[in-house]
Formats: C-alpha cells, sequence, structure tokens
C-alpha cells in the first residue's frame, strides 16, 4: 500500500529539469484509524505530522550543517598546496536546539605544516567546552522561569522540543545566572562609563513611553448624575457615598485648570507628574537564602517622568548610581525631583549623600508607611482598645497634616501608663529622625501631588514578589538577582534588544 514520503536533495538550480541528488527519504506511515475513537483522528494526525516534521526538520538541520563544514575545508584547504592538509576522519559535537538534541559531524584536517589537527568548522560554532545550546533554546530557557519552576521549565522545553530533558533544570538555572550575571556586567560596566564622562547634558535618556494613568473612581459610577446635580448647586455638598476627601479634591480642582472638566473625568483625579518633574521611587526586599533566618536583599526602583518611566533592580549600589544618572538625564541637576520612599536610613542616606548636588529636590516619607507604622506601635504602646483607638487617631490626624509636635505629645502623653516604654520611645525617635520628609499629605492631596511609593511597592511585586516570594522558596544570591535582572529587562520592553540584537538597554545614549 502506497503512502507519502519526504525527500530531501541536492538541485544544481532552481529550473524544472535540473537534476535531484536524493540525499535522504523520510517515509510517512498511513494513519490507522480507530473505529472506538474516530474523533479523535484529528488529534493522532496532529501529533503524527508534529514528530515527522520534527525529524524531518533536525535531518535538514544535519545535513545544511554538513554543506557548510565541507565548505569550510574546501576554503582551508585552498590556502595550501594540494599535499599539505590531510583529512582526518570526524568528531562528533553536541548540540542542544529548539528541534532537540543533534549531533555535529565536524571533519578534522592535520596540516602537515604546522604539524597540528584542526576542525575548519569550529569557526562556525560558538566558543563551547562540551554541549551547545543555540541562543534561541537559551533565550526559552530563561523566559519560562520567570513564571515557572525550573523542574517544570525542564518538562516544558521538553515538549517544545520533542525531546524530554533537552536540558536539566540545573542548566536551566545556570544559564539563568549566566545571562543575569552578563546583564549586571554590562549595566555596572555602562554606569562606571558614564560617571567619567564630564558633561552628561549631551546624552540623550532612554525611557519607556508613558501610559495615560489609571486612578481609582472616587464614587461608583451610579452616583454620577448625583454628583453633577450636587456640582450644580452654588454652594456643593458631597452626595451621600462620595468621601469629604475625595470631595475636597473635587471642589479643588473645579477650582482651577479641571473646571470645564465633565464629571467623569472629575470621578477618576489622581496624582499627575509635572512636565518638569521627575519622580523616583525606591525600595528593598527581602528574599530567602537557603540558610535558615538569612535573609538576602534586592533594590528595585521606577523612575517616571510626564513622558516615560524605566525600572532598575538589582543588589548593592549600583541600583543607586544607575538612579543618579538617570535623575541626572531626565531633571539636570535644576530639574524638579521627588523621592518617595518607606523612609528606611539607606533612602535617607541616599537622597542626603548622592543627591547633595540637585538644588530641587524633595524627600517624602510614603504615608501608607508612616500609617501602617503608626498603627502597628499603638497595639504595643497602649494597654486597651480604647487607648488604642484614641492615640491612632491623635496620630493620624496630626501627621495627616504634616504635623510632628502635636504626634509627639500624644506619645510623650501616653509615657506613664504605657505597658512597653521601649516601643514608645521608637515611635518618638522615628518620628523624629523623619521629620524632615513628613510633609502635610491632605495638601498634596488636594493638589494631585504624588505622596506615596505605590510604584515603588508595584516594582517590589512585579519583579521579586511575585516570583520569588512564594511559600517554601529560597534563593541563592545570583539566581535571586539574574531573575530580577531578566524580569527588569523584560518590564524595559528590551527583551528583543538583548536576545536578538545581543544589547541591553543604555541608560542614555549620545545622539
Amino acid at each position: 500500500m502506497g503512502h507519502l514520503c519526504i525527500s530531501i536533495g541536492w538541485v544544481e538550480d532552481d529550473s524544472p529539469s535540473s537534476p535531484v541528488s536524493e540525499f535522504n527519504r523520510i517515509p510517512v506511515p498511513n494513519l490507522e484509524l480507530n473505529a472506538q475513537a474516530l474523533s479523535q483522528t484529528l488529534d493522532a494526525l496532529e501529533h503524527q505530522t508534529i514528530t515527522i516534521g520534527q525529524e524531518v526538520m533536525r535531518h535538514l538541520l544535519c545535513l545544511h550543517w554538513d554543506q557548510l563544514d565541507q565548505q569550510q575545508v574546501d576554503d582551508y584547504s585552498a590556502q595550501f598546496d594540494p599535499d599539505v592538509v590531510e583529512r582526518d576522519g570526524y568528531a562528533s559535537q553536541k548540540i542542544a536546539c529548539r528541534l532537540g538534541i543533534l549531533h555535529f559531524q565536524r571533519q578534522v584536517c592535520f596540516n602537515s605544516q604546522t604539524g597540528k589537527h584542526l576542525m575548519p568548522g569550529n569557526d562556525l560554532l560558538p566558543e563551547h567546552n562540551g554541549t551547545i545550546i543555540t541562543r534561541a533554546l537559551q533565550e526559552w530557557a530563561c523566559l519560562f522561569p520567570q513564571d515557572l519552576p525550573f523542574r517544570t521549565v525542564e518538562r516544558l522545553l521538553g515538549w517544545q522540543t520533542q525531546q524530554p530533558k533537552v536540558i536539566s533544570r540545573g542548566e536551566v538555572s545556570r544559564l539563568v545566572q549566566r545571562h543575569g550575571e552578563m546583564i549586571r556586567a554590562a549595566e555596572a560596566e555602562e554606569a562606571k562609563q558614564l560617571e567619567d564622562q564630564s558633561d552628561l547634558s549631551k546624552f540623550e535618556v532612554n525611557l519607556i513611553d508613558a501610559e495615560a494613568p489609571r486612578h481609582r473612581a472616587a464614587w461608583p459610577v451610579e452616583l454620577t448624575a448625583a454628583v453633577e446635580q450636587a456640582l450644580a448647586n452654588p454652594n456643593p455638598k458631597a452626595p451621600e457615598g462620595v468621601t469629604q476627601q475625595d470631595w475636597q479634591r473635587v471642589l479643588e480642582a473645579r477650582a482651577g485648570e479641571a473646571a470645564c472638566w465633565p464629571v467623569e473625568k472629575l470621578r477618576r483625579l489622581g496624582p499627575e507628574i509635572q512636565p518638569d518633574q521627575t519622580i523616583a521611587a525606591t525600595d528593598d526586599i527581602l528574599v530567602r537564602r537557603p540558610q535558615a533566618s538569612k535573609w538576602l536583599t534586592i533594590r528595585v526602583a521606577r523612575i517616571a517622568t510626564a513622558t516615560g518611566y524605566r525600572y532598575l533592580s538589582g543588589t548593592g549600589s549600583l541600583v543607586l548610581r544607575q538612579m543618579s544618572l538617570l535623575l541626572v538625564f531626565c531633571a539636570g541637576f535644576n530639574g524638579w525631583v521627588t523621592l518617595l520612599g518607606d523612609g528606611a536610613k539607606w533612602i535617607r542616606n541616599y537622597f542626603d549623600r548622592d543627591l547633595s548636588e540637585f538644588t530641587q529636590k524633595e524627600l517624602l516619607l510614603d504615608w501608607y508607611h508612616l500609617h501602617r507604622k503608626c498603627a502597628d506601635f499603638a497595639g504595643m504602646i497602649c494597654s486597651t482598645q480604647q487607648e488604642k483607638k484614641a492615640l491612632k487617631s491623635k496620630l493620624n490626624s496630626s501627621l495627616w497634616i504634616g504635623r510632628i509636635g502635636p504626634a509627639i505629645k500624644a506619645l510623650e502623653a501616653c509615657r506613664p501608663h504605657t505597658k512597653n516604654e521601649q516601643k514608645l520611645q521608637e515611635l518618638i525617635d522615628y518620628l523624629k529622625a523623619r521629620k524632615p520628609y513628613i510633609v502635610n499629605y491632605n495638601e498634596r492631596r488636594l493638589n494631585r501631588q504624588y505622596m506615596g511609593s505605590a510604584h515603588a511597592e508595584k516594582a517590589c511585586d512585579l519583579i521579586v514578589a511575585k516570583r520569588q516570594k512564594n511559600k517554601g522558596m529560597h534563593w541563592s544570591e545570583a539566581t535571586a538577582d539574574a531573575l530580577a535582572a531578566m524580569k527588569t529587562v523584560m518590564l524595559n520592553r528590551a527583551w528583543d534588544l538583548y536576545w536578538v540584537d545581543r544589547q541591553t538597554l543604555p541608560l542614555a545614549t549620545n545622539p
């Protein structure tokens, strides 16, 4: 009975009369129908076709390699007299690629003039010491671990290549580490070169184009008609269902540039980056090490202007150096720079030391962290729920408008009957140390200015926590930092730049 077959051959030209020299013939067996499961015929046909297709492509790749290797040998031999170069067998090279595991045969030559053996075909291969993994397969091995465990990636690569365990999970981890180290090395080298420049004003910063911000709705859409009616009154009052804070912001906006805005736009008011402003939000996140009670720190940052943004991540001081350079490129030393964070000592030190040359800068203690800190300590300071509630109310009402003095007085009043004087003093010291960075949050909210480091918190989640902070996980520093580096490249939309063009996205370029 006849059947299909696939023939791979060689032709001298594309003319219909050109003879074909057949290299290989791959049979395509007829599919046997299962009378008990006719509805599964399509699935069986798909599986057989893909399996045979993979086999055909493997044959084709090996034959194509043989052609190129032969050409290399001929070109090398042509450089010498006819009897100088002798063919001395073949050496196999294992290749892991998207088609699975292949073995290329390289011709070994002996040069009688030099007395050495060599393989001219090696010039066509990347530098190697053992199995060669193609760049495309390396990309898969670094892409999938962004969301999946290494064990699952090992299986997934087997499915994709139609060859189980084409590379092991240990090799997947090593590939991630290797490319993470390459990215970090390129970032460090670029930072050093930029820091050595005497004039950075000629550089153009590389940012991702900004998208319209999405702000929380101040009221349900069902209340829009009631809001329109309330705003039409000479002395508008907040309708039921609209908080007083949101209503004050609407009135403040209508008194300024938003006087003619539709109610639907007023419904989603939120902070806006001004044209001459640069927002830098930064934070760090702890990742568990394999050793008990040991942690490593990864820092992240998000730099944003009215036109674009950029993510940063890493360990040590590299992130801070990159952030300083980006701030120079975005704002210059005389631009308006707003640094947002949780008030950690390293952020305050960075603001005072590294940004000392910036003339218009501000560091804001994120309201969420300040509010949470006071709430946590109130429970440790007060003996009863009533005292705790009263203290939290006093602290929040004072700190919300940036008044440190009344907040400290309220804490001192608790000293005679506190259940933990050490925690009381710790909170007082916390507020005193961060006094320059506690602002009138109510005023900033009314003026639609940033007062929180949500961008940094989200960056921590996207770059680190979502992948590395699941239950039972622990990481070496090399793997954790490499995964963060890969995710940062992806968030900066530079994945193809790295894997296709073999470049990292520079902080800035000199036109």
